[in-house]
């Protein structure tokens, strides 16, 4: 079975959903980073962040970012957005504000492309 590209709008769709249908989890998945080495850190499409000793670690929204690559500044399209107070507050997925605007990019995502 053939998949249809995924377009970013779609992403953000399916993430907000999600988000809705179980707030907690989504936002633990947000949250939630893992130790990464330096190969990936050093990915070109794929967002790592790195802990306040410098190691990098890496994130669902990360990796999501990175099938839709990154601006010159290493921005992903898709950003999460929620109460920092509020531990029950839900994730809101919207287009990075540095893509708003941006029609010269369909921002596909192919199940068959390769990085």
């Amino acid at each position: 079975m053939k998949s249809e590209p995924v377009t970013v709008q779609a992403a953000i769709d399916l993430l907000n959903e999600a988000s809705q249908l179980d707030p907690v989890a989504m936002r633990g998945l947000v949250e939630y980073h893992v130790p990464c080495d330096y190969t990936l850190a050093d990915h070109p499409a794929v967002q790592v962040d790195c802990t306040e000793n410098g190691d990098p670690i890496v994130g669902m929204l990360g990796i999501i970012n990175g099938l839709f690559g990154v601006d010159e500044n290493a921005q992903g399209k898709i950003t999460g957005v929620w109460d920092p107070n509020d531990p029950g507050a839900p994730v809101t997925f919207i287009l990075n504000p540095e893509f708003e605007g941006n029609t010269d990019d369909p921002g596909q995502a192919s199940p068959t492309a390769a990085s």
